[in-house]
């Protein structure tokens, strides 16, 4: 009878397994390469402990800050407690995920893919850039914008046990901070198929997170705090164009001089660089030539990272009357009924 309950089990799953390749072939090859990519880095990890003997002295206090921000984390602020960041993983210095973006060509709308478990996405990674770029020549081909660009960290909501990446290591002491209360808040709270708002999110968290760790160290915290008051006002400056550009793209409709109309207004955007507070021609050239190449997908970013800033501020101080801590065990009980 056992036997025959599991034959009949093991056939409905091959059949599940059957149907999700016929009808998903693309997103099944997709996620075998990606599980190849995850397995190889998560295979060719060593212990903080391995890492240290041979890095530098500063390095090693990095790695006891990124220490210090999990128990903060968890302790002062209640995230959830996880196994990430108990290893590194040595990129010697190449980038290990390239993200694709493709939007519209002549609108503001990030194309989306459909994943198992995280839902609706807006972006995908490749653990090899070939692959990236090879999949930015499909969506070119076909009329979109493509953004392809590698990244310093990601993570996998607490299924796996994500490394340190050693490039991380080469960032200043509130920009790691950030970085690692962003990843760790993934791990906390995501809404399935909700790119937007868990990024966001994970951005603001994020900053109040790192504003209330470093408050004792007054050197780190002026440095961030500069640093994030000169992002800011090209974020702010940004999210301002995103908004001009919806506007441009609803007026010129099917104008058949579009393209040469988009191209300018993309022009307007990149020449009005040069009068932001503070802006540098050469800070700033590597992010005009960005934006030429990459077009409406160079936009999309700044939607998924910064769009809520200002409302989740008020929601921050009217709902959660400024307690962080609260505000994230609010999210960890919502983010059970995900």
């Amino acid at each position: 009878m056992i036997a025959r309950w599991t034959r009949l089990l093991l056939s409905y799953c091959l059949l599940a397994i059957f149907i999700f390749s016929a009808f998903n072939y693309q997103t099944l090859i997709y996620l075998l390469y990606q599980g190849k990519g995850q397995f190889n880095i998560l295979t060719h990890t060593e212990s903080i402990e391995e890492f240290c003997r041979r890095a530098a002295p500063d390095i090693q206090a990095k790695l006891r800050i990124i220490q210090q921000v999990k128990k903060y984390s968890v302790d002062s602020l209640g995230y959830r407690a996880t196994n990430n960041f108990t290893s590194v993983y040595d990129q010697k210095n190449i980038p290990v995920l390239w993200v694709l973006t493709v939007s519209e060509p002549y609108r503001l709308k990030a194309y989306e893919w459909k994943f198992p478990v995280v839902g609706t996405v807006s972006y995908k990674g490749y653990f090899k850039k070939e692959f990236a770029v090879q999949a930015g020549y499909y969506f070119k081909a076909k009329g979109y914008d493509v953004d392809v660009r590698s990244v310093s960290a990601w993570s996998t909501l607490g299924w796996f046990s994500d490394p340190i990446l050693s490039n991380t290591l080469n960032r200043d002491k509130g920009s790691l901070c950030d970085l690692f209360f962003h990843e760790l808040f993934h791990a906390t709270y995501y809404a399935k198929g909700s790119v937007d708002l868990n990024e966001n999110l994970a951005s603001f968290i994020a900053r109040k997170a790192t504003l209330q760790f470093l408050s004792k160290d007054t050197l780190a915290l002026k440095e961030y705090l500069n640093d994030y008051k000169d992002n800011l006002v090209y974020r702010q400056f940004m999210l301002r164009q995103t908004e001009w550009l919806t506007r441009k793209y609803k007026l010129i409709g099917n104008d058949p001089m579009r393209l040469v109309l988009k191209l300018k207004f993309i022009q307007q955007i990149t020449d009005s660089l040069k009068y932001l507070k503070g802006a540098e021609e050469t800070k700033f050239a590597a992010r005009k030539k960005n934006m030429m190449r990459s077009q409406n997908a160079y936009f999309i970013d700044f939607e998924q990272y910064d769009s809520m800033q200002d409302s989740l501020e008020d929601v921050f101080n009217k709902i959660y009357e400024g307690n962080l801590k609260k505000m994230v065990q609010h999210l960890k009980e919502k983010a059970g009924n995900y």
